[in-house]
């Protein structure tokens, strides 16, 4: 009795460490994002030049991350990956000169750029987005984050001029569930393509700058 009660043990033992094993092992689920080329004409009427975000001409961004429920996109310079970042001239002459932080990681900084859909996870089709008001840092709010190196010393840090993108209007989501992913269609296009830009706390204006994007994310 006692001999068969020790071979269940070890059984059931054996059992639950090759569950465990196995669980331990499997990769985690994965998010992939793609973005829009830039087009060739521009996006509202009263521009005679492209704006908007737009990806870097190597197909699919691999490095797309959740927290909170909010979907974190930040391309990295060790992959080679960048974010395009097309402001009317009219919006770029009011911000600091330098360059701008289009990778984040080894030659940038560790928080910049960084785009930032709010819970989006579990959010189903229609409007995603609240407004930001005046001070407010905009949590809830679409935004892209960036910095210029406006004191020229060839760094991205907390010395230099912040840049923030804020949908107002949020952004449409059209979510599809399939049987191993799940696709968050995301446009401008079916809110507003008009977007305010903020440096260093102070609003710059209301600007053009259509985002469209396609977040898959496997079961």
């Amino acid at each position: 009795m006692n001999r068969t009660l020790r071979i269940i043990a070890s059984s059931l033992l054996i059992t639950c460490l090759g569950i465990a094993t196995s669980l331990a092992g499997k990769p985690p689920k994965s998010t992939t994002a793609d973005f829009l080329a830039a087009p060739g004409t521009p996006p509202c009427p009263e521009l005679t030049e492209v704006t908007g975000i737009y990806q870097d001409g190597l197909g699919t961004y691999q490095n797309v991350e959740w927290f909170q429920g909010d979907l974190r996109f930040k391309p990295l310079c060790s992959v080679e990956r960048d974010i395009i970042t097309l402001l009317p001239s009219e919006a770029r002459n009011l911000l600091a000169p330098g360059d701008w932080n289009t990778c984040g990681g080894v030659k940038g900084d560790l928080n910049s750029p960084l785009l930032n859909i709010p819970a989006l996870l579990n959010a189903q089709t229609g409007v995603v987005g609240q407004p930001s008001v005046p001070g407010d840092a905009g949590v809830d709010t679409v935004k892209h984050y960036f910095l210029i190196d406006s004191n020229g010393d060839g760094k991205f840090g907390s010395g230099d001029a912040s840049v923030n993108i804020l949908w107002q209007s949020g952004i449409y989501l059209t979510r599809t569930e399939y049987s191993n992913r799940t696709v968050y269609e995301l446009t401008t296009a079916l809110t507003s393509h008009y977007a305010e830009v903020r440096s260093g706390g102070v609003s710059l204006g209301t600007f053009c700058i259509p985002l469209r994007l396609t977040a898959t994310r496997m079961k």
